[in-house]
């Protein structure tokens, strides 16, 4: 998982759901303080996270979803991965005119 939304009860207790991809690749919402896990087949995960935590656990006071460290690495490198290879395109662009 790499996400987690997270909400607290009013006794300040924390209560977190994961997300990410499961198995197969699949969009997954998954509790950690009980057995409840969800597919999602397009957006709506934060939504789904916070309905869960306030229905099943009472948590509705400050709501948050946070990125794991190593997802947001990926997607930095991911990025200037692209970055690079637009910058080789148009300096060979640039040196053949």
């Amino acid at each position: 998982m790499t996400h987690r939304i997270t909400a607290i009860h009013e006794d300040g207790t924390v209560f977190e759901v994961s997300y990410g991809y499961g198995p197969g690749q699949r969009r997954m919402l998954g509790c950690q303080h009980c057995d409840w896990q969800e597919r999602i087949t397009y957006g709506g995960a934060r939504h789904k996270g916070l309905d869960h935590l306030a229905q099943a656990h009472g948590a509705l006071g400050s709501p948050r979803m946070t990125a794991d460290a190593a997802a947001r690495r990926q997607v930095v490198l991911i990025m200037l991965a692209c970055f690079a290879v637009a910058a080789v395109i148009v300096w060979w662009a640039a040196s053949q005119g």
